[in-house]
């Protein structure tokens, strides 16, 4: 695949992700617990890749399943945390906050292969911690929210989660990879619903409780499934800090949507917040050497 197609496919997938905030948000306030939201979303992901490519996940090997579950673990570590976090704080923040593993990224590559990580890629996610700091910080008291605090916890099982898929994604069947870490991810999310009051009423009678029900998968087919399928086909063509960093765009594009359509609060912390983000994200995408050769010429 063209590398510049699998850029698109990154920022697409980080556009859905990005609407997904506001989404769970709603659904949130209606009254659905996080492992409620996060159960009914990734079971009816479960059920979809499993009807749709049930024939390559029967002829699977070990490895691959293996690989899958391994992944699945990190992938419901960062979700729990960040939807955890999200019941406690803005879907704007939440968004922001996300951002997190653009900076974790170099730091997990290096400690896990010692590579030699560009300095452009460093600076870039250091604007990015800026703009994160911008929107988290309360500069009053130099304090930062339990819902920030979570948000940001759940950024690190993202960063490690795009760091081992990064590696998986190149050597086993992307689709039947991608229907272990949903089925495990199911598994952990029910049984969490179930320590956390089970499974969420729906009144068939009432109109907005089947509306919650319906949102929520959803929510599950396009940010569950079909955005993760996009992350997996994009990483298979692109580096992890890449990756990360294009996948990320689910940060400048959550805030806007939910100012835009959710009544977020809007100021001028939260606008540099954004700009801040976006500038770490163009930074990365910029070819230094080019533009060197460019000036010379």
């Amino acid at each position: 695949m063209n590398r510049n197609l699998a850029r698109i496919i990154l920022i697409s997938a980080g556009m859905i992700w990005g609407f997904s905030f506001i989404v769970n948000k709603y659904i949130l306030d209606s009254g659905w617990n996080d492992s409620q939201l996060l159960f009914v979303r990734f079971f009816t992901a479960t059920i979809a890749i499993f009807l749709i490519y049930y024939k390559r996940i029967f002829k699977t090997n070990k490895d691959t399943i293996k690989a899958g579950l391994f992944l699945g673990i990190f992938l419901y570590l960062g979700f729990f945390f960040q939807t955890w976090g999200l019941v406690h704080t803005t879907a704007s923040n939440n968004a922001l906050i996300t951002a997190g593993y653009i900076v974790m990224m170099p730091v997990i590559i290096y400690v896990m292969e010692r590579r030699h990580i560009p300095y452009k890629t460093w600076i870039a996610g250091f604007i990015t911690l800026v703009g994160i700091s911008l929107i988290t910080v309360d500069f009053a008291e130099l304090t930062i929210s339990y819902g920030d605090t979570l948000t940001f916890i759940g950024a690190f099982f993202y960063a490690i989660h795009i760091y081992f898929l990064g590696k998986k994604a190149k050597q086993v069947d992307l689709f039947v990879l991608m229907a272990f870490q949903l089925l495990i991810f199911s598994v952990f999310a029910f049984i969490m619903m179930m320590f956390k009051g089970g499974f969420p009423t729906v009144d068939f009678s009432n109109s907005s409780s089947v509306e919650l029900l319906v949102i929520a998968a959803v929510t599950g087919l396009f940010g569950s499934l079909i955005a993760f399928i996009f992350q997996s086909i994009g990483q298979k063509n692109t580096n992890e800090a890449e990756a990360a960093i294009l996948i990320s765009t689910e940060s400048v594009f959550g805030p806007i949507f939910a100012i835009l359509f959710y009544n977020d609060p809007f100021n001028l912390l939260i606008l540099f917040g954004i700009i801040f983000v976006f500038m770490g994200i163009v930074l990365s995408e910029i070819d230094i050497g080019i533009l060197k050769k460019k000036r010379k010429i």
